[in-house]
């Protein structure tokens, strides 16, 4: 599983990632310390909100004390006038988790946003012209793939959520598939580190 990964995203090292993904206040911060703490990790932040200077009471960010636990990476980085495209945040997001691997650290990226996770981990939500090279985990040619195809996929993986959308819908579709494979890989992330 991972060196499927850091082949799929196209990092140097064989090394392990942790992704802990969740809403506002689910507890991603603590988690994230004790995780640190342990296995001598760095925080990656992966939130659209908690990247600008300032927004730290709405944004739920960790505190100045919880942030001396464990170098934080991508948090108060911007002013709130300044724009910040997910190409962008992916684009720094790897030279950090490279940095971090290169100096025997475990990255832990940390966030809400699910599009910075997606765009992070496979390049199909990234324009062509501007997304770091990388092998994804499906084909290169997902986008020709008939939309029926994907969307029993989905109805394979998730019933209710294929119920949901119009088999015509692929963008929500392919959407849906890597949230999918996402919260498995963030499973079994977690998984190998316990045992």
């Amino acid at each position: 599983m991972r060196k499927l990964f850091f082949k799929m995203i196209g990092l140097k090292r064989n090394l392990p990632l942790v992704v802990i993904l969740g809403s506002t206040g689910s507890g991603k911060t603590k988690l994230s310390l004790e995780l640190a703490q342990k296995f001598d990790g760095e925080i990656v932040g992966a939130d659209s909100m908690q990247i600008y200077k300032g927004l730290d009471i709405s944004t739920a960010k960790a505190t100045p004390q919880e942030q001396s636990v464990a170098p934080h990476h991508l948090i108060d980085i911007l002013d709130p006038h300044e724009t910040f495209t997910v190409t962008q945040y992916r684009n720094k997001a790897l030279n950090v988790i490279q940095d971090i691997l290169d100096r025997n650290k475990l990255p832990i990226v940390v966030g809400g946003t699910n599009y910075y996770i997606e765009a992070l981990l496979w390049k199909i939500l990234i324009d062509n012209d501007q997304y770091v090279n990388t092998h994804g985990i499906l084909p290169h040619n997902e986008h020709e793939l008939p939309s029926e195809v994907l969307h029993q996929k989905l109805k394979d993986l998730d019933p209710k959520m294929a119920m949901r959308l119009h088999p015509n819908n692929k963008r929500k579709i392919i959407r849906l598939l890597l949230n999918i494979i996402l919260k498995i890989f963030v499973v079994c992330c977690i998984l190998s580190l316990l045992f």
